[in-house]
C-alpha cells in the first residue's frame, strides 16, 4: 500500500507492532531483489521492535544475505528469485539452484541463525531440505488453493498431510503459506499437521476495513483448531 503511493505510511513496524498486541505469534517480511514489498530499512527496524520472532524471506541473492547475516532475524526463509512484479507460485527451483541454495542455508546457519526452505509439498525438496539440517520447511500452498473441485481439494490436502508428516519425520517443523485467506486456510489447520501459517495480503486487507486488531484475531479463531 505504502510503495504503491511511493509514500512514508504505513510503517510495515506499525503494522507488526499491531499484530503481535492482537496475538500474532511471529513476524514475517520478505525483502525482494527489486524492494517490491520492504526496503531495508524496514528490515532494520523490524529487528528493533518485534517482540515475538522475526523471520526474513529473501533470494540466495548476495546482497540480501549479507542483510540478514548482518540483521540476523530468528529465521530466513530461503525463497525463489524474484523474475517480476509478481507474487511466486512455486517453491524454490532445487533443480536449477540446489548447490546455491545449500551453500546460503550454510551461511546462514553458521551465524546462528535458523533456516526454514520455502518448497512444493514434494519428497525430494523435503529431502534437500534436511540435508542442509534446516529448521522448517514452509510448504506452498498454490496448488491447494488453485484447487476446484472436491476431487482436487482432497487430493492436494492428502499431499500436503503425507509430506508434513515426512518433514517431521526428518527433524523439521512444518509451514504452510501463500495465498492464504480466511476461507481457505481451515482445511490445512483441522489437518493438525502445521505448526505455523504465513499469512500477510489475507489479513492486511481485512485490516483496511475491520483494524487490524480484529483482523488478526479472527483469523486466530480460525486456525485455534491447530490447538485442539
Amino acid at each position: 500500500v505504502r510503495n504503491v503511493k511511493k509514500a512514508k505510511e504505513p510503517a510495515p513496524s506499525q503494522a507488526a507492532v499491531l499484530a503481535e498486541l492482537a496475538g500474532a505469534d511471529s513476524i514475517t517480511c520478505h525483502l525482494r531483489e527489486d524492494r517490491l514489498y520492504i526496503r531495508d530499512r524496514d528490515f532494520y527496524i523490524l529487528k528493533e521492535v518485534v517482540q515475538t520472532g522475526l523471520t526474513l524471506q529473501i533470494a540466495p541473492e548476495e546482497e540480501l544475505l549479507e542483510r540478514a547475516l548482518e540483521v540476523k532475524p530468528e529465521i530466513v526463509t530461503l525463497m525463489p528469485y524474484s523474475r517480476d512484479e509478481s507474487v511466486p507460485d512455486t517453491g524454490i527451483d532445487l533443480a536449477n539452484y540446489q548447490d546455491r541454495y545449500a551453500k546460503a542455508a550454510e551461511s546462514i546457519i553458521g551465524a546462528d541463525v535458523k533456516v526454514c526452505y520455502f518448497i512444493e509439498p514434494d519428497s525430494e525438496a523435503v529431502k534437500d531440505a534436511a540435508r542442509v539440517k534446516a529448521h522448517a520447511v514452509q510448504f506452498n500452498a498454490h496448488e491447494y488453493i488453485r484447487a476446484k473441485t472436491e476431487e482436487e481439494i482432497k487430493s492436494e490436502l492428502t499431499r500436503l498431510e503425507q509430506m508434513a508428516q515426512l518433514a517431521d519425520k526428518l527433524g523439521m517443523k512444518v509451514w504452510a503459506g501463500n495465498g492464504l485467506h480466511y476461507k481457505n486456510i481451515r482445511p490445512l489447520a483441522e489437518l493438525g499437521v502445521f505448526e505455523r501459517f504465513t499469512v500477510g495480503y489475507a489479513i492486511i486487507s481485512r485490516a483496511i476495513m475491520v483494524g487490524m486488531d480484529r483482523a488478526v484475531r479472527d483469523m486466530l479463531d480460525i486456525i485455534d483448531v491447530r490447538c485442539d
